[in-house]
């Protein structure tokens, strides 16, 4: 009897264990990288994975420039579409807030998407960064 309590305790450990791995698993984050004009690095990383549609997703946005420094004097506008169909505006809010430019994103429906950001910075010439998504998945 106490050997058959000791195997059942092991095997609820075991898929207690199994469970937290598949659940940490569903849940990593989604980093996506382009270069800038300059040579510099955009990062856009979403707060989880996979993208589901309809669910919303924090991420934030790095820019760096071709010597590695952050950029933090930007004003960026964001489009999120869909490069195969039109879309109604989808235009979410990206705010400098602990060392990276934050906001959350709602992806309307599956399939491609690209993020389109319009980088503003004073006494400089407006940049456009392209962020392409293979697939948001439905809910």
């Amino acid at each position: 009897m106490k050997n058959s309590l000791i195997n059942v305790k092991a095997q609820l450990i075991t898929l207690t264990l199994l469970c937290c791995t598949i659940i940490g698993a569903t849940a990593a984050e989604t980093p996506i990288e382009t270069e800038m004009t300059d040579g510099g690095k955009a990062i856009i990383v979403f707060a989880s994975g996979p993208l589901q549609a309809m669910t919303e997703i924090p991420f934030t946005i790095e820019l760096k420039n071709n010597t590695g420094e952050m950029i933090k004097d930007a004003e960026l506008t964001l489009d999120l579409t869909m490069p195969f169909m039109p879309m109604p505006p989808n235009n979410p809010k990206a705010v400098w807030q602990d060392n990276a430019y934050r906001g959350t994103a709602i992806f309307t429906m599956a399939g491609a998407w690209q993020v389109n950001v319009e980088v503003n910075r004073p006494e400089a010439e407006t940049e456009k960064i392209i962020f392409d998504i293979e697939m948001v998945t439905m809910k």
